[in-house]
């Protein structure tokens, strides 16, 4: 587990969690914001071979990790979506993650329907291989992953999840709609290099 930058209880609650189960979780706080630089520095911490990626407010339904642990030696990644399952979220935030996925499946030809952090499976082999994707700040590393590793051939699935998360967001969501919209953009212009 690991906070990077966190403002709210992330970092108590990750320390109880380590304290109750010691041989089994292990937390690190980074004092820099920034999704991707914690999830690059805990690559080459992670001990096991398959990475689950989840919020820490728990917002995607806990059957996910049961789901996917069914099949997760059949896959590279296994992504947790909203679409597909369900979702109580605001009406903006539905708006914008939509017209997101419209766009990727558009410009970049890949199918998939959530790009967010949360319920998320990795092999550790992957992110190994496409460290260099993600960038220190941003959250469009997830979008970057499973782009390169469908044009790769990986085998990925995508399981329904059921999301309730009716708090506002913590991000500017005009600022990250404006950031991922523009990776988008920036992935399709390298496509068709």
């Amino acid at each position: 587990m690991c906070s990077n930058g966190s403002t709210d209880r992330t970092v108590e609650l990750g320390n109880s969690l380590e304290q109750t189960f010691p041989h089994k979780i292990h937390f690190f706080a980074l004092l820099e914001r920034g999704v991707g630089r914690a999830l690059k520095f805990c690559i080459p911490q992670f001990k096991y071979p398959y990475i689950f990626s989840l919020d820490m407010d728990l917002s995607a339904d806990m059957s996910f990790v049961t789901s996917a642990l069914v099949s997760l030696n059949n896959y590279d990644i296994i992504i947790g979506s909203k679409r597909v399952g369900t979702q109580s979220r605001k009406f903006t935030r539905k708006l914008g993650s939509g017209l997101y996925i419209f766009l990727a499946r558009l410009l970049l030809g890949i199918h998939f329907t959530d790009y967010s952090l949360g319920a998320k499976v990795y092999k550790k082999s992957i992110l190994e291989k496409y460290r260099g994707l993600i960038n220190d700040y941003g959250t469009d590393y997830v979008i970057n992953i499973v782009y390169h590793a469908f044009k790769d051939g990986c085998r990925i699935l995508e399981l329904p999840v059921t999301c309730n998360d009716t708090r506002s967001s913590k991000f500017n969501l005009f600022k990250e709609g404006i950031y991922r919209y523009k990776k988008v953009f920036s992935l399709f212009l390298k496509r068709n290099k």
